[in-house]
């Protein structure tokens, strides 16, 4: 009988009861959201050093090797913040320099975006919780720009966790969150100067959302004074009235706000202040030993980079349509069911309860701004912008996911097959939507031109990378030079001044550039690199690594190429490699490699 009764209370069907504690527990925010982000990290792992190095990746992760190498570092605007380009030199310090380790930072920072979430479940709905985690974590333009070495997820991820330490505070009203978000705030212009734009979306946004309170209270005949909370009203006419506990808290908030200021000045001078180790000028460190040159570096990383980047022109004299033409391709690509959620999430949440909750609105708001400001801004048209507009979307988006899941949940309920079905079928297409765009993106084809996210300077020579590594096992094998590069466009006076941060073209490493991302891979290396014009230099011995321009720019007269020298290579495998994607105007795309055979495997073939 026992076991009959056991078997009947395991047959008995689920109640109301049981289904809403049921879905209580599969919505369970903290769980799910640390799931999804080790997901999302691994993600952002594997294979993490696979793709060729993209030519900004490249230069930035060369000056890293050379600021860990000599202790030489200076703000340029042009490069952004310091913050990767410092992170990247101890990550190099501690595991060496390549492809996976210069992306490491940045992987892990975009990969734990995700946790932000929890941040604001307070203000969302545990479903919504979890499908906010989801697209920071699975959002094809984010994964992609999280295994790429740029600021623009590292910054979109700080700024998300500054705002959701604003939101804890007024949840929690503890202390500590406010020093977090000054953290997080403050790093963000460590990283890139468009932290700016996300104060100026943040204040419009609250411009609009203080609008909202204008628009309800004259809806409720209350007037406008009643639109300023009452916290703020009571505590004005308290001060008024000379309220000890009043002025006391006022006090209090003050030297919170000295300590969080103190705290925000720390970590741009530290960040910011220049580094000279052995050579002239002034240094952070040199100043512990030298107490006279901490003036100077103190200006050095506070005024002299706010002049340095107020002073910017920037590189925006561009038409505005087909940039944003550009914008919105990569939005469809990597983004449709993102932006059409957004869409959907913030009509409902507008126009359905007692009023639009203000994270939500917020989100929308500062999404669409950036989506219409960015092309205005962008010096060239890149994937990587949108990873900005993405970001502040997910939170509508994530009311939209939520409630088609709700839907499906009801209509189970219910026992509504059709509806259920619809639904099912609705959460199968966002999910294997994201999916094989993030598989086709990151995975299949991260090198390939007709990848939405891969910018010009991406090289397309997908299977170089066998190449790129016996070109490197050669330079540290071989004695003497190395690696030999033929041609006006790749031609150095000065090899020497590569060897410091950052290459300048009027310090003699003009040629440097034209040979990213392959310079990156010799230094790693340790290559010794030596360059010519005459090609009859290369009549008797020779390196055993030649590289040179296999094609003349369409934009300059420059006329070295493979050609010239193609007679004296007698005993050298030819290899073409390509340093652009796609037609890249006055820039030479196919670099011809020529390597000496004794020093290659011997089932080497040529190609790459």
């Amino acid at each position: 009988m026992q076991g009959s009764d056991t078997a009947q209370k395991r047959a008995r069907p689920l109640t109301s009861s049981d289904e809403s504690s049921l879905l209580q527990r599969l919505t369970e925010p903290v769980p799910l959201v640390v799931l999804i982000t080790a997901f999302g990290l691994a993600f952002r792992l594997v294979n993490l050093g696979a793709r060729v190095a993209h030519q900004d990746e490249a230069r930035v992760a060369y000056w890293a090797s050379r600021f860990a190498k000599n202790g030489v570092w200076y703000y340029r605007r042009i490069i952004h913040g310091p913050f990767l380009l410092q992170m990247d030199s101890v990550v190099f310090a501690l595991f060496g320099a390549n492809d996976f380790t210069m992306r490491l930072i940045v992987a892990l920072i975009g990969g734990l975006l995700p946790l932000a979430a929890l941040l604001f479940r307070k203000r969302l709905r545990a479903s919504e919780t979890v499908a906010l985690a989801f697209f920071f974590a699975m959002n094809p333009v984010l994964l992609y720009y999280s295994r790429f070495m740029r600021n623009d997820v590292m910054l979109a991820a700080v700024m998300v966790f500054a705002l959701g330490f604003v939101v804890r505070y007024f949840d929690t009203r503890r202390l500590r969150y406010v020093f977090a978000t000054v953290a997080c705030f403050t790093l963000g212009f460590t990283m890139k100067e468009n932290a700016l734009l996300y104060a100026a979306c943040w204040a419009g946004g609250a411009v609009l959302l203080y609008d909202h309170r204008l628009f309800l209270r004259r809806v409720g005949n209350e007037g406008i004074g009643a639109a300023i909370p009452p916290r703020i009203r009571n505590g004005a006419l308290r001060l008024y009235e000379r309220d000890r506990s009043v002025v006391n808290s006022l006090l209090k908030g003050v030297g919170i706000a000295l300590v969080a200021a103190l705290e925000a000045l720390a970590i741009i001078v530290f960040f910011y202040a220049p580094r000279s180790q052995d050579q002239p000028g002034p240094g952070l460190w040199k100043s512990f030993s030298h107490p006279s040159m901490i003036p100077k570096v103190f200006t050095a990383a506070t005024t002299d980079v706010a002049n340095e980047f107020i002073g910017w022109q920037g590189h925006t004299d561009h038409a505005y349509l087909p940039y944003l033409d550009h914008f919105l391709t990569s939005l469809k690509v990597g983004a449709l069911a993102l932006c059409i959620l957004a869409v959907v999430g913030f009509i409902v949440d507008r126009y359905s309860g007692d009023r639009p909750r203000d994270l939500v609105s917020l989100g929308f708001y500062w999404g669409v701004v950036s989506i219409l400001g960015y092309p205005l801004v962008m010096d060239i048209k890149a994937g990587w912008a949108t990873v900005h507009a993405i970001v502040p979307l997910a939170f509508p988006a994530a009311v939209g996911l939520a409630l088609i899941f709700r839907w499906g949940w009801e209509a189970y309920e219910d026992h509504d097959d059709v509806s259920l079905a619809a639904a099912a079928v609705l959460l199968l297409l966002v999910v294997g939507s994201v999916g094989t765009t993030a598989y086709s993106t990151s995975y299949q084809h991260p090198q390939d031109p007709d990848n939405q996210f891969v910018q010009y300077a991406q090289s397309s020579s997908t299977d170089a990378k066998p190449l790129i590594r016996d070109l490197q096992r050669i330079s540290r094998e071989n004695e003497g030079t190395d690696v030999l590069f033929y041609g006006s466009k790749f031609y150095s006076s000065n090899e020497a001044a590569d060897d410091v941060y950052p290459v300048e073209a009027g310090e003699g490493g003009g040629g440097w550039f034209a040979r990213l991302p392959l310079a990156w891979y010799f230094d790693t290396a340790d290559a010794k690199i030596a360059s010519t014009t005459n090609a009859t230099d290369l009549g008797g011995d020779k390196p055993p690594i030649v590289i040179a321009p296999a094609d003349v720019s369409t934009c300059t007269s420059q006329d070295s190429t493979a050609q010239d020298i193609e007679g004296y290579m007698s005993g050298y495998t030819r290899y073409e490699f390509q340093r652009f994607g796609f037609n890249s105007g006055c820039h030479i795309s196919t670099t011809v490699i020529y390597v000496q055979n004794s020093s290659l495997p011997s089932n080497t073939t040529p190609t790459a």
